[in-house]
């Protein structure tokens, strides 16, 4: 039966996630074809930024929430509703400060990453939207964590694109005058967080405030930090690359990198969709029913494996053309884009693993990992960006996406995770 739920529940999560990749490429597609390669550079850079700043300043807050909530009967409306209630007042309160620094870090970020291309106004501007990205990602957390996946999936990945393809529609004919398409990114954003606001509320129970089993906003917080390096690296590991790219080359070799990674993170949207039908029941068998958790965690484990084997296989061999879609100018990206398609499969096969480590609260491990990774990555591509530019970033990925696969599994097997 359990067999059956999860071959299920990944299939649907797999669709909506299609939907979301769909949505997505369709707006890069637009973003290519209508702006010139440095400019679109520069629209990739600032929704590089944006939402590595926005997690940054969530604290590790939505891993936290969908550990305490995933792991609540279903009926306990009200004790899911009081974790929710303050993850939003903690939200705020990190946001303003994470705006703070957005503003006085804009005049070095002009200057280094967008090589004076950007406005410093439209700059300033986009710290605003810091906010309402971490709304989504909560409510989308949230929504994750009481089973709602395909809602969930859809908020995450879906949503933030409808609005921007709705604003470039509304907007068409100023969408590539004076760099408006920055403007119509951030009210994009604002747009996001507000809806999912609105999607998220019918699940939110007013009586939330009488509950006991709750924590406290300086507890969530305290139990949140620990949790942050989980996300924040785990961002890194994958958007450090464009960022190095945008430091040490130009904002047209920006577009041509960030593209073919993008494309490479086609297998983990379906990673992604496997993590919202896998996580929030793992927590709950390894809760509830922990006799079953050594089998349900290798059927998921063969799962991903086998999933996203098929998907790097299938991208490869069609790497060019998908390249020349957004135009003839990516095909230069093809090496780069073979590299990274191999490197994310390689952190594809440490996801289950790396759950365990939340489950059994052994996160200090996964973090060292995590570090090291991210140390591999920044060192590496340093080094390479230099001599092989875009390959080298690639590659960059590579070794840092490997050293983290197995040296999760090695600790995994060693402190015997899956045998408590």
């Amino acid at each position: 039966m359990n067999d059956n739920k999860l071959l299920i529940h990944s299939f649907f999560s797999i669709i909506a996630r299609f939907v979301g990749v769909g949505l997505n490429f369709l707006l890069r597609y637009v973003i290519t074809r209508n702006l010139a390669v440095s400019e679109a550079g520069i629209l990739f850079l600032l929704m590089t930024f944006i939402p590595g700043v926005s997690l940054i300043s969530r604290i590790g807050l939505e891993q936290l929430l969908v550990k305490k909530v995933a792991s609540i009967k279903d009926s306990q409306h009200a004790l899911r509703s009081a974790f929710l209630k303050n993850s939003y007042k903690i939200t705020v309160a990190t946001s303003f400060i994470a705006t703070a620094l957005w503003l006085l870090a804009a005049p070095y970020m002009r200057s280094s990453f967008f090589h004076n291309r950007i406005s410093l106004d439209h700059l300033l501007w986009a710290g605003v939207s810091l906010f309402f990205f971490s709304l989504l990602i909560i409510n989308t957390f949230y929504l994750k964590a009481i089973k709602r996946t395909i809602t969930s999936v859809l908020m995450q990945n879906a949503l933030p694109a409808v609005c921007f393809l709705a604003l470039l529609g509304i907007f068409w004919p100023e969408f590539t005058q004076n760099q408006q398409f920055i403007e119509l990114y951030i009210i994009s954003l604002i747009g996001a967080g507000l809806i999912s606001l609105l999607l998220t509320w019918p699940h939110f129970d007013k009586k939330s405030e009488i509950t006991e089993g709750s924590l406290s906003i300086r507890e969530m917080t305290k139990q949140s930090l620990p949790l942050a390096p989980i996300s924040f690296f785990s961002f890194i590991m994958l958007w450090a690359d464009t960022l190095m790219v945008g430091l040490y080359l130009d904002t047209t070799h920006v577009a041509l990198f960030n593209t073919a990674a993008t494309i490479s993170f086609v297998s983990l949207f379906f990673l992604g969709a496997l993590d919202s039908t896998i996580y929030p029941r793992l927590l709950n068998i390894a809760k509830q029913t922990p006799i079953q958790l050594k089998s349900f965690f290798w059927q998921a484990t063969l799962l991903v494996i086998f999933i996203l084997l098929s998907v790097t296989a299938l991208m490869s061999l069609f790497s060019a053309p998908i390249l020349s879609v957004f135009g003839e100018e990516y095909v230069a990206a093809q090496s780069s884009l073979m590299i990274l398609l191999l490197a994310q499969f390689l952190r594809a096969t440490s996801l289950t693993f790396s759950f365990m480590f939340i489950i059994r609260e052994k996160v200090h491990y996964l973090n060292i990992i995590l570090v090291l990774s991210l140390a591999i990555n920044l060192v590496s591509n340093v080094l390479l960006i230099k001599a092989y530019g875009m390959n080298g970033a690639a590659v960059a990925t590579l070794l840092a996406n490997g050293f983290l696969a197995i040296s999760v599994i090695i600790v995994f097997y060693y402190k015997k995770l899956l045998e408590r």
